[in-house]
């Protein structure tokens, strides 16, 4: 066994070599540690304030009826603006999206509120989201008279969750072109694929009664 005498002379000379690059490393530990935390501290308060902004939105949205409140339109654009304008790589961007394409809708001003709704589709955060625009946008377009262009964006298929309602702007889409015998069989399709408390059935059920010819 080594003396402590030669035990102490071998710590030192590892030290001498080795000592420095241990601190550098305790210090690079340290520092990166801080700065993690600090950085997570950032993103948990900007979460939290576009949370607050859009919290606002939801609750002037709620207000706005079919567009009677002005005021309350207003203040949905004002909010809607912010978080675009602070947090534009968020769901809650989307979300304000979404939201002035609603009130697009609401002025009949079709126009804007389809190309709200290809900016969601376009940089979607989420699957989710992404189906929920591109059906709206189909809506949107049957509005403007494109049936062409609402069948393009339902032609996929979509997850059971939006099926019932692809087939359903589908029938209405065919229906717009007269295809009428196509039509029914995506209204037939769609009541399949729908849940039987799922409370759009019924709206489907009397387009497909309303294109049933008589017997």
């Amino acid at each position: 066994m080594r003396s402590e005498e030669e035990q102490a002379e071998l710590l030192r000379e590892w030290w001498e070599k080795n000592g420095r690059t241990l601190i550098i490393a305790i210090l690079v530990s340290v520092v990166g540690l801080l700065g993690w935390r600090q950085w997570s501290a950032t993103q948990d308060a900007r979460a939290e304030s576009a949370s607050t902004v859009y919290s606002a939105l939801s609750q002037a949205l709620e207000r706005t009826g079919a567009g009677e409140d002005r005021e309350a339109m207003a203040a949905v654009r004002e909010q809607a603006d912010r978080l675009l304008e602070e947090y534009p790589r968020t769901t809650y961007a989307a979300q304000a999206r979404l939201a002035l394409a609603r009130l697009a809708v609401m002025e009949e001003d079709y126009e804007e509120a389809a190309a709200q709704l290809r900016a969601v589709v376009d940089r979607s955060p989420t699957r989710a989201i992404e189906h929920m625009a591109r059906l709206r946008l189909a809506r949107v377009l049957l509005q403007q008279g494109d049936a062409e262009g609402a069948l393009a964006l339902v032609r996929r298929d979509y997850p059971e969750a939006w099926r019932g309602q692809a087939l359903e702007i589908r029938g209405d889409a065919l229906r717009a072109q007269d295809r009428h015998e196509d039509a029914r069989a995506a209204y037939t399709a769609a009541l399949e694929a729908m849940s039987s408390g799922e409370p759009t059935r019924d709206r489907v059920q009397m387009k497909l009664d309303d294109m049933t010819p008589a017997s």
